[in-house]
């Protein structure tokens, strides 16, 4: 089975000095002898501490969004009360990481309190995952320095045109993004339809680049729509045609192991005296991660299949081209509770930025590689 497999390296960096110390945790302080901030692993099977690196080992399902909701944790000390904000920055195409279920970016970052630990997660969507080599930044502020330059996305000019077409015809969505702020930044544009991620695009913009995205979608099935880009807004869209209809959607098994897939089914009935094509689409979370096209005969039906795998325990919302086909829930093997695993030894390093600095960074590389799971 094919599989895509990514590798998240976190070498520890410093403006001034590097301490190795001993231990199964990486330790970040403002003072050599401090651990404002410890980086754990909670599982083994993604994520270790090897030779002063937090590593990152993600061997995921290929064309799948996948979800690891604990890989590590963040923990503030009680004695860390100037520690004002933490975020990750990456160049990383497809990978998104969580702090507590909030987006960890520097638009989104997350205000810890003494004594408070993160758990931290990844989303992992491998439909954009490209192979390469990339950097990502775990960022500590202090509230008793200046702030680092920050980007701020603005979204605007939303244009969705034409708005009346007809089954099968294409419509054209557009958004001007600009960066007001003062850093550069990566973001990443959504199309949606009735609330449903259905193509996405990332932009980098450097402290004041404008940018416009557009979007040319195909509309299959007749109905009122909103469509628009997330963030900038959504308009109205009626499209017109037969009335071929989803009758029926629904899920074989509605409980898995993890690894296992179950099948997506859909029936569409064709009222028409005329054989028509149509693109089915399944969405996962509300983001579409496959599509197929049938024909159905005049006068008649055709019932769809999809196979979709999990990866990640947890319990997913799944529906076809809009029509709710029922929830999957994924569970662990028997025997694999994150409570009985042992975390792998490890080596730590205290590090200590000059006093003028209001940020200290983790970085790493992602280096990631095509593999064959059997």
């Amino acid at each position: 089975m094919v599989s895509t497999r990514i590798l998240l390296i976190a070498s520890v960096l410093c403006f001034l000095l590097v301490l190795a110390v001993p231990t199964a945790a990486l330790t970040v302080g403002e003072d050599p002898m401090s651990d404002d901030i410890v980086l754990e692993p909670v599982d083994n099977r993604y994520a270790t501490i090897d030779d002063g690196k937090l590593v990152l080992d993600l061997s995921l399902y290929d064309n799948a969004v996948s979800t690891v909701t604990d890989v590590f944790t963040i923990e503030v000390s009680e004695d860390a009360d100037d520690v004002e904000a933490l975020w990750i920055d990456h160049d990383v195409d497809g990978v998104s990481f969580y702090g507590d279920g909030a987006k960890l970016t520097n638009e989104s970052r997350l205000e810890p309190i003494p004594g408070e630990t993160i758990t931290v997660g990844a989303t992992v969507n491998t439909h954009v995952t490209q192979t390469g080599t990339e950097r990502f930044t775990v960022a500590v502020q202090y509230d008793d320095e200046e702030d680092a330059p920050s980007p701020d996305i603005e979204r605007t000019e939303l244009n969705v045109s034409p708005t009346t077409v007809d089954t099968g015809e294409p419509l054209t969505a557009t958004a001007t993004y600009r960066n007001v702020g003062s850093a550069s930044s990566e973001t990443t544009a959504e199309l949606t339809v009735d609330g449903t991620v259905v193509d996405q695009r990332t932009i980098d913009l450097e402290p004041g680049e404008e940018r416009t995205v557009t979007f040319e979608r195909p509309m299959y099935w007749p109905d009122t729509y909103e469509v628009g880009i997330t963030g900038a807004g959504s308009e109205s869209v009626t499209i017109g045609g037969p009335p071929i209809d989803i009758v029926n959607a629904s899920v074989d098994s509605t409980t898995v192991t993890t690894g296992d897939s179950t099948t997506v089914r859909a029936t569409v009935r064709n009222p028409t005296d005329r054989a028509v094509d149509r693109t089915l689409e399944v969405a996962v979370d509300g983001i579409v991660v496959d599509s197929q096209a049938v024909s159905i005969p005049a006068n008649g039906e055709r019932t769809v299949t999809f196979e979709r795998q999990f990866e990640t325990a947890g319990t997913y919302e799944i529906a076809v081209s809009g029509v709710p086909a029922g929830k999957v829930s994924v569970e662990d093997p028997v025997g694999m509770s994150l409570q009985n695993r042992e975390l792998a030894a490890a080596t730590t390093a205290a590090l200590a930025p000059p006093a003028t600095a209001g940020l200290l960074f983790l970085a790493g590389a992602a280096n990631r590689r095509w593999a064959i799971v059997r």
